[in-house]
This record gives C-alpha cells, structure tokens and sequence, in this order.
C-alpha cells in the first residue's frame, strides 16, 4: 500500500505540473496569436485578453490532460527506474499489474473529473468563445448572419435556412423539403419568415413551390408543425465537440435533429464519453516503455519509446474516429475501438513482462 501510495504522488505531482505548464505555454502562444483580433473588438483590452483567456483555456485543457498523464506516468516510472526504485519494489514482492493497476485506478478517477469538467466547464466556454468570435469579439454584439445556407434535418423533413437571426428565434428564407418513405422529395414549401412567439413559430408567406403529387397552395398547411426550438439553429453551426450530452442525444433521438447523418453525432456521443477515458489508458501505455527498457541504460529512449506509443494512439484514434463519421464503421467502435485495442495490447504485455522477466 505504501508503494503504491508512493507510486501514485510521484504521478499526480508530475500530472498536474505538466498540465499547468503545457495550458500555459499553449495558452501563451495561442494569445500572441489572436490578441489582434480581439483587441480589435473595441472593449477595454485588459478585460477582453482575460475574457478571451478565461474561454480558451478550459479546452486547452481537455485537449492537453491525456498528455499530461502519459508524460506524467511515464517521467515518474523512468525516475523510479533509473534510481533502482521498480527494482525495488519488485524485491519486495509486488508485481508490475498490481504497480500499474493503481495508476490506472487513479486514471479513472481523473477521467470522472475530466468528463465532469468538459461537460459543465469546456461546452458552455466553447460556445461563449464561439459565439464571440462570430461577433468579431465585440461585446453585446449579436454574431453577424451568414451569406451560407444552414442546414438541419428534423425526421423525414430537410429544412434549409438562409439565415439564422436572433440567437435562432428570427428565420429567414427557408424550404422545407419533405421526404416519402422512399427517400424522395415528396412536396416542397417555401416560408418567407419565421418567428419564435410564446413557445411556438409564427409563420409568414408560406407557400408551396413544389409537389411530387401536384398539389396546388389550397392546401398548403399554415402552421409550422416542429419539434424544432430557437436554440437548435443556434447550435447547428457548432462543432459536435461543442455540444454537451444531452444536446448530442437530441441529434440522435427520434426528432433526429441535425445537419448530418446520425451516425456521425451518434459517434460523437460515443467518443464524449470514450474520451476521458484515456486518462486511464496512458498510464498503462507508459508502463509498456518504461517496463520494457528501463534496463537499457537509457531513460531518453524510454521516454521516446513511450511518447511514440502516446502518439500511434492518437493518430489510430483519429482514423477511426473518422471513419465512424462517415459511416464506415459503427459509432460504438469507431469511439471504443482504439482503447479496447491498445488496452489489451498494455495488458498482454505487462502480463508478459510478469511472467517472462524479460529486460526486467
């Protein structure tokens, strides 16, 4: 217990220390970057660099914790190495799983914390960030519309907007374009303008400009009939990255609210919550380099050793990731796919390094 205890503050110490000095070298270069842009806001600059700093950072530190633990498991593994320590410890009776096993435990614990603080911290600062940058980083600026077309899909019906006001309770210019069971365009109806009023939308101008069956305006309907609120135009633009779990499940519900097929925010609901998980993978990917060649005299290719599986995970991770949004693999294992992969692969060799005694 003692060991283990031991283990896992040497980990943590080095966790959180590379954590806070990577957020703040990203943090730094990414400020020097985009200073121009929101000074040129027009606000007071001191409180639009701290606003600007205080939304950007919590994603940079989503996006650097599963570095920070694999770097962190790794220095304090290679320390312990190198000063004979593992050695050590293993004279005293205690196995590699056991040693591994309680930094994956704290893994864990961490990837609780991290899924905690990107769902309530990181999706709302995002889309601060966002919607401020749409405003070119003026305060109490609403985001200018775009000349694009914005599309969202709500169960057989495609509707296209040709502009989104108003944080979405103002539509302009849009078609709907109802589908058969077939999949084919079935009728087609242009609204000039919708309003968001008393908890329903208020349409003007509908018209039909459009029917498979040729059915003229006398029964064009007059009302709206949507599940649709202001606020899933609003967030349609935004990357499902962005979006918190419940918002992702909409997009993936019966509505099938969205953009996209569901399959890709289906994989995105999977890889929210596969995400965090990494934390407790790194430890595990550390321990294969630092168990396997801490006896070859150098801790600098036992690092780079383990920096190098670190990386093969991510870009794995990243092909299949891709893959499940196109389609090409289904969600589920195009968000679990990498860790079970390399999970087993960690477990298979430390089991071996147990049992073998290999380099040890």
């Amino acid at each position: 217990m003692i060991l283990s205890r031991y283990l896992i503050q040497a980990f943590i110490g080095r966790f959180v220390m590379l954590l806070v000095g990577l957020v703040l070298f990203l943090q730094t270069l990414d400020l020097l970057a985009q200073a121009n842009e929101v000074l040129a806001g027009g606000g007071p600059p001191a409180a639009a660099l701290i606003r600007y700093v205080s939304l950007r950072m919590p994603s940079l530190i989503e996006t650097v914790a599963p570095l920070s633990a694999l770097l962190g498991a790794l220095t304090a593994m290679v320390g312990m190495a190198t000063t004979s320590e593992i050695l050590a410890m293993r004279a005293a009776g205690r196995s590699v799983l056991s040693l591994v096993g309680g930094l994956v435990s704290v893994g864990l614990l961490l990837s609780v914390m991290l899924f905690t603080f990107s769902e309530f911290v990181v999706v709302p600062a995002n889309s601060q960030l966002d919607e401020w940058r749409a405003a070119d980083f003026k305060t109490g600026e609403q985001p200018s519309p775009t000349d694009e077309n914005s599309w969202i899909r709500e169960g057989d019906a495609i509707i296209r907007i040709g502009h989104v006001l108003r944080d979405g309770t103002v539509l302009n210019d849009m078609r709907l374009f109802k589908q058969d069971k077939d999949g084919n365009v079935s009728d087609i109806l242009s609204i000039r303008l919708a309003t968001w009023e008393d908890g329903h939308w208020k349409v003007f101008d509908i018209k039909r400009v459009g029917s498979k069956d040729g059915q003229d305006d006398s029964t064009v309907p007059q009302t709206w009939d949507t599940q649709l609120r202001p606020e899933h135009f609003g967030r349609d633009v935004n990357h499902p990255n962005e979006l918190s779990l419940n918002a992702l499940h909409e997009y993936i519900g019966t509505v099938a609210i969205g953009s996209r097929p569901g399959y890709f925010y289906d994989t995105w609901l999977q890889q929210k919550i596969a995400g965090p998980v990494v934390l407790a993978l790194m430890p595990l990917l550390a321990a294969i380099a630092a168990f396997a060649h801490h006896r070859q005299g150098s801790s600098v290719v036992t690092v780079v050793w383990g920096v190098t599986i670190g990386f093969s995970f991510v870009v794995i991770d990243n092909i299949v990731l891709a893959m499940g949004q196109f389609g090409s693999l289904p969600p589920v294992m195009a968000a679990w796919l990498p860790i079970a992969l390399f999970g087993t692969l960690g477990l298979w060799l430390i089991f071996n390094l147990e049992h073998t005694g290999a380099r040890t």
